[in-house]
């Protein structure tokens, strides 16, 4: 499966390799944006870069009549000094922080019979002990201090090649195609040990599995998926320095499904899926009766039945628009990650708004969590034997919620600009291998592994009730009986349990 879905994106590529983002586009300058941040680019230690750029109007749509202020200019990390520009809101002010500027001057060109005014620039990124990035602007200081018409400051169509040393690739991208094969090698094989545990238990005596064995795989596949995309991106973007925008969306796309899934195998199993009724739901209730209460109960309730919550979402079930809004969130944030003028995926970072949205509804979610966790282990009907495990599945799932936003902020403010791409890769891995792998155990572990283990549903030979209490009488038991079929899916001679 993993390989056939390997060898389509590779056929995807050549299809689409024509699609991928280029380093050009358009740029206006006027009074209030005089200072257009071109890239910025991360030079090697004891290695000096180059920066090209070309720079075309056609003469239909005017030409730039005052050229005497328009320079390229580059600033770099030296003593903060690209924070220190950006503080400042007039031109003058932030190139007081420049490291050096080139004049642009155009001149008249035919291109493919088309006339159109022409400035190259050739720039050197002077090499420094450490690893620096540089930020490159084009910039007009005089168009603060004078209206210029469209005709006189017409729109620019730019491109752009930069290099360190020889190559394509940013200082700040060494090392992270290592990252992403430990990635992948660790989620393959937790993969492989997800399918044993399904391919065993579809071909038991009982033939029964949950669904939640198979949520967790998706996880892992949207980790391997996004890796791989990740890699065949980078190695074009080595080769020709634009590399494929499809397959860096693919995997900004494919972790944030990731995390999505996680979070919400997280949330599920906090709220008591999984775990038989008797533990969840007192003896002389049920969850229709617990769920007209508050919006909060109806939440955590529907998170313990998430098909019947599904089933549900027409009539506004809040548990089922939390799943959807969780989905469609990460979707979304995703893509406007995209829209900013980076070459590799930002969906974790805070140096742009969707990274920040995001570390926000992380917390959110780590507090939702935590309530609806918390209504399991004091409901009255958790068992002793449960309550020490149930605490530290709460401290590890609240953990997964934090532990990224308190890696994003502290890199973001403790560490070097070159250093941030890297170390916040790291942190993301690290953070979501152990959780993948924490439930793969949660999921495939024997019997004896814990008290919850020993009850919960995804074990076959669980029936829905703890061996704590059975049924008091006939009517429980038929309803018990009643509820376990309505939560079976048969597939062939296949039973998918989905409580």
């Amino acid at each position: 499966m993993i390989c056939a879905s390997i060898i389509a994106y590779v056929l995807l590529l050549v299809a689409t390799i024509t699609d991928a983002k280029v380093s050009s586009g358009k740029l206006l300058l006027t009074g209030e944006n005089s200072v257009h941040l071109l890239t910025k680019f991360a030079v090697s230690a004891k290695q000096s870069g180059s920066f090209q750029l070309n720079l075309k109007i056609p003469t239909s749509k005017g030409m730039y009549t005052d050229e005497r202020n328009l320079k390229l200019s580059l600033f770099n990390d030296e003593k903060r000094a690209w924070s220190k520009a950006k503080s400042y809101p007039l031109c003058w002010d932030k190139l007081r922080y420049e490291k050096s500027n080139y004049p642009v001057v155009f001149n008249q060109k035919d291109i493919n019979g088309i006339s159109y005014w022409v400035a190259d620039i050739d720039a050197t990124l002077p090499e420094s002990k450490g690893d620096m990035y540089w930020y490159l602007t084009l910039n007009d200081c005089l168009l603060e201090q004078s209206y210029h018409s469209i005709k006189d400051a017409p729109e620019m169509e730019y491109t752009f090649v930069a290099l360190n040393g020889k190559s394509h690739v940013s200082a700040d991208e060494i090392g992270m195609n290592k990252l992403h094969l430990f990635q992948i090698i660790t989620s393959l094989g937790l993969l492989a040990w997800v399918f044993f545990k399904i391919i065993r238990a579809v071909t038991s005596a009982k033939g029964q599995i949950h669904v939640a064995l198979f949520a967790i795989a998706c996880a892992i596949l949207c980790d391997v998926l996004s890796c791989v995309s990740e890699l065949i991106h980078a190695s074009v973007y080595a080769l020709n320095g634009i590399g494929s925008y499809s397959f860096d969306c693919l995997a900004s796309h494919f972790e944030a499904q990731c995390d999505a899934l996680v979070a919400l195998v997280l949330l599920l199993v906090g709220a008591g899926w999984t775990l038989p009724n008797d533990v969840v739901v007192a003896a002389n209730q049920n969850l229709a009766m617990m769920g007209t209460h508050s919006w909060v109960q109806k939440t955590v309730y529907g998170f313990r039945s998430p098909f019947t919550m599904i089933r549900q979402l027409k009539d506004g079930n809040p548990a089922a628009l939390l799943v959807l809004i969780i989905l469609l969130l990460h979707a979304g944030l995703a893509q406007w990650g995209r829209t900013f003028n980076d070459d590799f995926d930002t969906y974790h970072s805070l140096e742009h708004r969707p990274g920040r949205v995001l570390m926000c509804f992380r917390i959110s979610l780590g507090l939702i969590f935590l309530i609806v966790s918390a209504s399991v282990r004091n409901n009255g009907r958790c068992p002793g034997s449960l309550q020490p495990f149930l605490k530290k599945f709460q401290l590890v799932g609240l953990s997964w919620f934090l532990s990224l936003p308190f890696v994003s902020m502290y890199v973001s403010s403790a560490m070097h600009p070159h250093q941030r791409h890297l170390a916040l890769a790291i942190g993301a891995t690290l953070v979501q291998s152990s959780s993948l792998a924490s439930l793969v155990w949660l999921f495939t572990a024997d019997k004896d592994a814990s008290p919850y283990h020993r009850m919960c549903n995804i074990r076959a030979e669980n029936d829905g009730f703890s061996s704590l209490s059975a049924p008091s009488n006939g009517r429980n038991a038929a309803s018990s009986s009643s509820s376990s079929s309505s939560n079976v899916w048969k597939i062939g001679k296949t039973k998918v349990r989905l409580d």
